[in-house]
């Protein structure tokens, strides 16, 4: 693959995981209001629970792609008006997160990495990496938060050139 193509595939997955991330939160927010205020049937409310914490884990990975693109992207000197200053303190412990959460076994069987790191405190609650209190997933990652800093910069991310590679063979 040639620069050019690089960063064009760059610009490109900014752009994707950008959308992923809006429409993660566009799938959390309607199972985030129906958890808060469980159904009855007890079915019912674990099958939505469920659906919740799927939701919020594909939630941690769109953002940690969407970072991923964007370092990759700045290797190119792409989005340089783009201020991802919000994003980048809403995802001090994304990468951390994103990793517990795709060794949830290991780290119930004992193998994880970084034990100590399972469960976050904050002055105001404590969570492990694989639950959602209030807005945070694992304690760490406010989805809501993430996602509004997200949308507020898609129009610039969208008004950049699009570095199409030439047709040169």
């Amino acid at each position: 693959m040639t620069p050019e193509q690089e960063r064009f595939m760059a610009f490109e997955g900014v752009l994707q995981w950008a959308q992923a991330v809006i429409r993660q939160a566009e799938r959390l927010s309607p199972l985030y209001q129906a958890n808060r205020f469980a159904a009855p049937d007890q079915e019912k409310r674990h099958r939505a629970i469920l659906e919740l914490h799927t939701e919020c884990h594909y939630f941690a990975t769109a953002a940690h792609q969407f970072i991923q693109y964007r370092n990759w992207a700045r290797t190119f000197g792409l989005f340089p008006s783009i201020d991802f200053t919000e994003i980048d303190q809403l995802a001090a412990h994304l990468k951390d997160l994103r990793n517990m959460r795709e060794h949830v076994i290991d780290y119930f069987s004992g193998v994880g990495q970084q034990h100590h790191r399972w469960r976050h405190k904050t002055p105001d609650s404590e969570a492990d990496a694989s639950s959602l209190s209030g807005t945070l997933i694992g304690g760490r990652l406010d989805w809501k938060a993430f996602a509004a800093a997200v949308r507020y910069i898609e129009p610039g991310l969208w008004a950049e050139p699009i570095p199409f590679p030439s047709t040169r063979p």
